[in-house]
């Protein structure tokens, strides 16, 4: 009978800067685990480093390893957009695959090593040493402070709920993550839309909405079936909260009413880059961005801590 070793998780995720440090080797504290950060590439130095890898081992079921990788995930993207990093922690698919057998023949793994492919996103592995991953080496040459991201998940570690939407945080990481400033603004002004996106209309308006409806329902100047089809559109679609006010009705909620002209100024801004209406100078182009990011930052953040998320005190510096 084979002895139980237990499982680990790799949690591999590509990152906007390489760490400005010499080591190839960085541990922080998540819950009771010592979570180790290190390059893709065995012994290469954090600050050459654009894929790294968190290794959390000592897991008795693997359920217990995927449960604790996931709420890693979840705490990276945070601790990154905190310390404005930018970070993609993948899907769990594998982006690079060698068939064992041909690995075999040629040496690459021993006979009690086995191979498995390099997954972008979280991997459940035997809590030993014999698993080889085939890798492609990346490169990178901006560097960001590594004493930011760590402190961002020490906090994060010691907190009691980190559950929150993740949507906002994976965008505004994207954003992070491209030089292009349109993309940026569009990927930071998505995520606050999206917030806004299930506003419903109060009960005064409601009524208001129904009242309309049955006006509609008793014009005698179309046809029944055209009076039903103006009627389910005022019901139904006719009607919706827009986007904007989705957007205005968010910032009243979060207290960030400071925050609405704002939007509007660097809504338009997008707008007449995105449409060509308007031609910016580049200098002006990257403040919008930089500037969108601050913003939307601000605003996911709130969104978060609302749901009593803590949020690392490094993200006051950057948003």
């Amino acid at each position: 009978m084979s002895e139980n070793i237990g499982f680990r998780i790799r949690l591999r995720v590509h990152i906007a800067k390489a760490f400005t440090t010499d080591e190839t080797c960085l541990n922080v504290t998540i819950g009771n685990k010592i979570v180790e950060i290190k390059s893709q590439m065995r012994d290469e130095p954090l600050s050459n480093a654009k894929w790294i890898t968190f290794i959390a081992r000592e897991f008795a079921t693997e359920n217990e390893a995927k449960n604790f990788g996931e709420e890693l995930k979840s705490m990276v993207q945070l601790a990154a957009l905190a310390s404005r990093i930018g970070v993609n922690v993948g899907e769990d698919k594998p982006t690079g695959w060698i068939n064992e057998k041909f690995a075999r023949s040629v040496g690459m793994i021993q006979d009690h090593e086995r191979i498995k492919p390099n997954v972008h996103g979280l991997m459940v592995l035997p809590d030993d040493d014999n698993t080889r991953i085939a890798i492609v080496q990346a490169t990178g040459s901006v560097t960001a402070n590594p004493e930011q991201f760590t402190s961002a998940l020490n906090e994060l570690g010691e907190s009691k709920n980190i559950t929150y939407d993740q949507k906002g945080t994976r965008l505004l990481n994207f954003a992070l993550m491209t030089s292009e400033p349109l993309a940026q603004m569009v990927l930071c002004i998505s995520a606050v839309e999206d917030l806004g996106q299930n506003e419903k209309w109060n009960g005064a308006q409601s009524k208001l909405i129904e009242k309309l409806a049955a006006v509609a329902s008793e014009s005698t100047e179309t046809s029944e079936v055209e009076r039903s089809e103006v009627v389910d559109a005022i019901r139904k679609g006719l009607f919706r909260v827009s986007l904007r006010q989705g957007v205005m009705r968010l910032l009243e909620r979060l207290e960030l009413n400071d925050l609405r002209g704002e939007w509007d100024r660097l809504y338009a801004i997008r707008s007449g880059i995105f449409h060509g209406t308007v031609d910016y100078p580049d200098a002006e182009k990257n403040q919008a961005a930089s500037d969108t990011i601050k913003m939307c930052g601000k605003i996911i953040f709130a969104s978060i801590k609302k749901h009593g998320v803590v949020i690392p005190s490094i993200a006051a510096i950057h948003f």
